[in-house]
C-alpha cells in the first residue's frame, strides 16, 4: 500500500535533529545563520519567473540575510507582519480563496476582515480582474497562496497593490523547491514553511523574506519580545515524526492499513489528524514563540542539503508521467501554472470517497487535502468562490513517490474512472 504522503526527511536528519535537542545552543545565533543561508541561496533565485516590480513606496530591505526573518511557522510570520503593519481595525484583507483555515483566523484575530477571491483551477490563482473586482475602499492588504507546488509571477497583482498602497503577502508554504525560488520580487513579504509535510522539512520553522525595510525592522522588534521555543518541545516533535516516518514507509504502512481494516478504522484519517503543526492548540499563544536552537540547527542542515532540487525534479517527473496517463491531463489542479513542482498532485472528482476507495483497493491510499479550506465570505461580499468551494469538496491527492515504477503508474491511472472528469470540475 502506498501511503498518502511521505515525510521529506531522512533518518540521518532525524538523528541529527534529536541530537541537537540535547545540546546547548544560542537561538539568536542559529537564527542569524539560517537567515543568512536562506538569503544567500536566493540571491539569484527568481530567474525563471518574471520580475514583479516593486510594491509600495517604502524602501526595500537589503539583499541576502538582511531581508530574512526565521520564525516558528508561517502562521507566526503572518501574525508578525500584520502586527507590524498595524492596519486599521475593520480593514479588509483580500485572500486567494483556498488556504489553511489558520491563515484567515489570524487575519480575524487582528480585527481585520478576510475577503475571499476565487481562483482558477488551471493556475490556482485569481486573475488580476478578480482581485480588482473584490477590492473596496476598505481593502488594505492581500494574502495570496501558491498551492500544490505551483509557482507563478504576480506582476499584475504587484502593480495593483502598488497603485492602491496595499500590503502584499505571498504564502509560498507549498511552493518551496530549493534555492532557485525565493518568491516574487514585488511582494512585500514572501513566506516559506518547513513544517512536517513540506519540502525539505525541518519538522517546523519558516523563513519570511521581507522586502520592506521598515516592516522588517518592526517585525524583528516584535519577534524579540516572544519567548523561545523549549528544547523539550522540539525533542517531542522529532520523536513523534520519527515514529510517523517509520509508519509511513511502504512495508510498514501496508501492515498498518491491513490491521486498521480488520479493526474497522481508517488509517488515512488518523494520519492526517496527527500531522498538523498546531492541531488542538490555542492558536495565537502557540505560534507566538521564537524557534529554538535545536529547530534552527535542523533547519540550517536541511537548507545546506544539496539534493533538494534533484528530489523535487524527481517528484515532478513522476507526477508528469502519471498526468500523461490520465483521461484529461488538463484538469489536474495547477495544469496551467508556469511552474508546477507537484508538492501535491490533486485531481477533481465528483465522488471523492468512491475514488479514494477504488484507489485504496488497488494499493494506493489517496487522501483529501483536508488541511485546506475555502475562505468564508463576509457579509456583503457574497460574490461566490465557486472553484474554491469545489476544490475543497472534491479534490483527491494521488500518492506519488520518486522512483515509482511504470507499472504502478499504469495501475493508478487505470483505477481513475474517466467519469471522474466531469462538468463539475469547477473550471
Amino acid at each position: 500500500m502506498y501511503p498518502p504522503k511521505s515525510f521529506d526527511i531522512g533518518w540521518p536528519d532525524l538523528a541529527y535533529g534529536m541530537a541537537a535537542c540535547g545540546r546547548d545552543g544560542d537561538a539568536g545565533r542559529w537564527a542569524a545563520t539560517v537567515e543568512r543561508r536562506f538569503g544567500d541561496g536566493g540571491a539569484s533565485g527568481t530567474a525563471h519567473l518574471a520580475d514583479g516590480g516593486a510594491s509600495g513606496t517604502a524602501p526595500r530591505a537589503g539583499g541576502g540575510a538582511n531581508r530574512c526573518l526565521a520564525t516558528l511557522s508561517v502562521r507566526s510570520a503572518l501574525d508578525l507582519a500584520l502586527s507590524a503593519a498595524a492596519l486599521p481595525r475593520g480593514s479588509e484583507v483580500l485572500m486567494s480563496a483556498v488556504t489553511i483555515p489558520d491563515m484567515w483566523r489570524i487575519v480575524m484575530e487582528h480585527g481585520l476582515v478576510p475577503v475571499p477571491v476565487d481562483l482558477g483551477a488551471g493556475t490556482l490563482l485569481p486573475t488580476a480582474e478578480q482581485w480588482a473586482a473584490a477590492a473596496t475602499p476598505r481593502t488594505k492588504a492581500v494574502v495570496v497562496a501558491h498551492l500544490f507546488g505551483t509557482q507563478a509571477p504576480l506582476d499584475p497583482l504587484v502593480e495593483l497593490a502598488a497603485r492602491r498602497g496595499w500590503l502584499l503577502v505571498e504564502d509560498c508554504a507549498q511552493a518551496y523547491s530549493g534555492p532557485a525560488f525565493r518568491g516574487s520580487p514585488g511582494a512585500d513579504v514572501s513566506l516559506f514553511s518547513f513544517g512536517p509535510i513540506k519540502t525539505a522539512t525541518a519538522l517546523g520553522g519558516a523563513v519570511a523574506v521581507v522586502r520592506n525595510a521598515g516592516l522588517l525592522a518592526s517585525m524583528r522588534a516584535l519577534h524579540r519580545e516572544w519567548p523561545v521555543q523549549r528544547q523539550d518541545a522540539q525533542a517531542r516533535r522529532v520523536a513523534k515524526y520519527s515514529l510517523l516516518a517509520l509508519l509511513t514507509t511502504r512495508p510498514v504502512y501496508t501492515g498498518v492499513t491491513a490491521a486498521s481494516g480488520l479493526l474497522g478504522r481508517d488509517p488515512t484519517s488518523g494520519l492526517q489528524a496527527t500531522v498538523g503543526a498546531f492541531v488542538g492548540t490555542d492558536l495565537l499563544p502557540a505560534i507566538r514563540h521564537r524557534p529554538g536552537a535545536a529547530l534552527l540547527a535542523l533547519l540550517d542542515r536541511r537548507l545546506r542539503a544539496t539534493g533538494t532540487v534533484r528530489a523535487v525534479a524527481r517528484r515532478a517527473a513522476v507526477a508528469r508521467r502519471l498526468v500523461a496517463r490520465l483521461p484529461d491531463p488538463a484538469l489536474v489542479y495547477g495544469a496551467d501554472a508556469p511552474v508546477h513542482t507537484f508538492w501535491l498532485c490533486a485531481v477533481p472528482t465528483p465522488d471523492p470517497a468512491a475514488t479514494a476507495a477504488r484507489l485504496r483497493s488497488a494499493g494506493f491510499d489517496a487522501a483529501r487535502p483536508t488541511s485546506l479550506g475555502a475562505v468564508p465570505a463576509p457579509p456583503g461580499h457574497q460574490q461566490g468562490a465557486r472553484t474554491a468551494a469545489h476544490l475543497v469538496r472534491h479534490a483527491v491527492s494521488l500518492p506519488l513517490r520518486p522512483g515509482m515504477p511504470e507499472r504502478a503508474l499504469d495501475r493508478m491511472a487505470a483505477v481513475l474512472d474517466p467519469e471522474d472528469w466531469g462538468p463539475a470540475s469547477g473550471r
